[in-house]
């Protein structure tokens, strides 16, 4: 018989956190029955409607300062979650999965199935708001300390070991770590058009984290030529839009296009000449996987990880946060040497992704992982209840190690906390 897994998101609009959802359901829908649970659809679930995956929405999910909502949030979770029959119980979104995690700690949910965390990215760090930045961190620290045994799934080897660093290795050490990459999947991709603007492209919803105004104020040190679309949830809205013509000249605005939030961003891809990433903060971005599977060059503001993102590239660039004169120098070099032997680049950028990121890794890694968790629970002294007052154990999966034959060789690892992978 299938297990029961039910996959929580917060919001409903086009975002990174959606997209991966819907990478685990295309990775897990032939080996479980699946049940996904999110705030309000925006867009970000539209594709559930059509692959027939049962979608419940619990109003309050949504990253918003209302106590109300927040606790409706809450008791609407929970409530959810104890009426379900669910085998596996995976959290994504930063606010569902913090209120889940603080009732597993003062034990007002306690579930009868194994449960997940996802860390998407990490809740403090370089470029988080330095309030931000010291209340997650010490949060962060209190919940690996304190709270019952969990299941904590993080991006990167790296980002895994920032938190063992930040936390303290042995407050980690009481969880069962393992590590799942993004993917990108947009195949088939449409016939790239030629245009004679270069069109530098940037996805992602409006907000301090994308930091849109770096990504102006760099398109004005840029020849006229130079073309930048903004793609994501906000960037249709007006207050949106005139707050960015308030910092550029008239000429360098007219030079945007806003698109609002795109269900299918192959399009605006394949009319892209490279990707543009202005954020504070990342953990992996899906936009820029997808910038490797599309074949475009990319362009990241120097957050936490982006070296790593740059260094597979064969077409990258790093920019600084103060310079745009030399940022834009650098840019249009990176183009211009993109431009030189573009199909050798674009063949080479996707055979990255393809070893990387394809689809395929992900699902061998996503069904070995899964098949991990639940080997933990029909092993386990108390199968009944998740909150264990020890750690379970299960089989060490080094790094590396094959996940599931034929695929290649998967990136789904049980990890020390305390090793310092990069």
């Amino acid at each position: 018989m299938k297990p029961n897994i039910v996959l929580v998101g917060g919001d409903g609009r086009p975002s990174g956190v959606p997209r991966h959802i819907l990478h685990l359901v295309d990775a897990l829908k032939d080996e479980a029955t699946l049940t996904v649970i999110s705030d309000q659809d925006n867009g970000g679930y539209t594709a559930l409607r059509q692959s027939g995956i049962e979608h419940l929405v619990v109003q309050g999910l949504t990253n918003r300062l209302s106590i109300s909502r927040l606790w409706c949030g809450l008791t609407g979770l929970l409530r959810t979650l104890r009426n379900s029959d669910a085998d596996l119980i995976w959290l994504h979104a930063r606010l569902p999965t913090l209120m889940a995690r603080l009732a597993l700690l003062t034990r007002v949910w306690r579930p009868n199935c194994p449960v997940v965390f996802t860390h998407h990215g990490l809740p403090y760090g370089r470029g988080h708001h330095p309030f931000v930045n010291v209340t997650s961190k010490r949060l962060e620290k209190f919940l690996l300390a304190w709270s019952p045994p969990q299941t904590i799934v993080f991006l990167t080897h790296r980002m895994a070991s920032w938190v063992a660093r930040d936390t303290h290795a042995h407050n980690l050490a009481r969880h069962k770590v393992h590590v799942l990459p993004n993917c990108s999947n947009l195949s088939p991709l449409p016939a790239r058009r030629n245009h004679d603007k270069i069109n530098l492209i940037m996805t992602g919803r409006t907000g301090r984290q994308k930091d849109y105004y770096f990504a102006v104020r760099l398109l004005a040190q840029l020849p006229r030529h130079f073309h930048l679309t903004l793609c994501g949830p906000g960037t249709d809205e007006v207050e949106f839009q005139h707050s960015m013509a308030k910092r550029v000249s008239a000429d360098t605005f007219a030079r945007i296009t806003f698109t609002g939030p795109l269900t299918d961003v192959r399009w605006a891809l394949q009319q892209a000449d490279a990707y543009l990433l202005t954020s504070r903060y990342e953990g992996t971005p899906i936009g820029t996987l997808e910038a490797f599977e599309a074949g475009l060059p990319i362009i990241l503001r120097d957050f936490d990880g982006a070296a790593d993102l740059v260094a597979r590239h064969p077409c990258g660039l790093l920019i600084g946060s103060t310079n745009m004169a030399r940022n834009a120098k650098q840019v249009t070099a990176l183009i211009d040497r993109f431009k030189s032997d573009q199909d050798t680049f674009t063949a080479q950028t996707r055979n990255v992704w393809r070893d990387v990121w394809a689809p395929e890794i992900f699902t061998a890694n996503a069904r070995s992982l899964v098949r991990s968790v639940l080997l933990q629970n029909q092993t386990a002294v108390t199968p009944t209840n998740c909150a264990h007052d020890e750690p379970i154990q299960h089989p060490d999966h080094r790094i590396n190690t094959a996940a599931l034959p034929p695929a290649p060789p998967p990136y789904h690892t049980s990890v020390s906390p305390s090793a310092g992978n990069g």
